[in-house]
């Protein structure tokens, strides 16, 4: 309500002063303090205005979406994701939060952004974000990719971009109890049976499952050797992985760390 008002106000103006008031360096900061001020702790619909995920619709809640809202989200790595997506071939977004990363690859033009998102709160969100951008080859697969397809217990940690398997060694002291069951598929049995299509390039951000997904996806990267960006959570998983995919031709670079034993690997198939 206050953002179409907002809208209104400025059609109101003559068109040749509008240019100018959207220049004059106070407007912008106001718009904000008075979306801020009314708008905080309730959702709404936003189109992103800068940035890799520039024109995509998104249902942001303030605070939580500050970045997503300004356009500076994870900036510098959906940079590198916008990037590396091949026009007219197909990504994974794997661990897929709130659909934002999928957003980016289909921007970029891949031609098909499979989302994979096992908790059914970031599922709701995803499902809100692909209707709102009917345009983009987005489709959402609600489930855990791991090494085998089955039923297993899955962790909430008490984040909405924080659950794990429960057998990940990620953050392996955590007493939770909120558990809950979801569904597992490994890529290659889904590339098989033709229910994705070979993808050019893959995030993967799943809190201590690398490996499992890794291992589920032998014969997708021994074929395809799509480029990779998988957060690690631990030095013992980074090694792992590492030996995983340098056996299978890939060179691994690793990028700035974030918290302790966490960094992003960027995986590719050496030519």
């Amino acid at each position: 309500m206050i953002q179409e008002s907002l809208k209104k106000s400025i059609a109101l103006v003559p068109w040749k002063w509008r240019g100018r008031i959207k220049r004059l360096p106070l407007v912008a900061p106001l718009q904000r303090w008075l979306l801020a001020r009314f708008l905080e702790g309730r959702e709404f619909v936003h189109t992103v205005d800068a940035g890799p995920a520039r024109g995509l619709n998104y249902p942001v809640r303030l605070p939580d979406d500050k970045g997503i809202w300004t356009g500076t989200y994870e900036l510098e790595f959906s940079q590198l994701l916008a990037q590396a997506v091949k026009p007219g071939e197909a990504a994974l977004d794997i661990g897929g939060w709130h659909g934002f990363f999928g957003g980016v690859m289909a921007l970029a033009g891949a031609s098909r952004v499979f989302i994979f998102e096992p908790m059914p709160a970031n599922c709701a969100q995803i499902k809100k974000m692909i209707s709102l951008n009917p345009n983009l080859p987005l489709e959402l697969v609600e489930a855990a990719v791991s090494d085998a397809e089955g039923m297993i217990d899955f962790v909430l940690m008490g984040e909405s971009s924080m659950g794990k398997l429960a057998n990940s060694s990620f953050q392996a002291d955590n007493q939770t109890a909120q558990r809950i069951q979801v569904r597992t598929v490994a890529l290659d049995e889904l590339l098989t049976a033709g229910k994705i299509n070979a993808p050019a390039m893959m995030k993967i951000d799943v809190e201590g499952a690398e490996l499992q997904v890794l291992k589920g996806a032998r014969q997708l990267l021994a074929a395809g050797r799509p480029a990779l960006f998988i957060e690690i959570h631990s030095r013992q998983l980074g090694r792992e992985c590492r030996d995983f995919l340098v056996a299978l031709g890939y060179e691994i670079e690793v990028l700035e760390p974030g918290e302790p034993e966490v960094c992003h690997f960027v995986a590719k198939a050496k030519i």
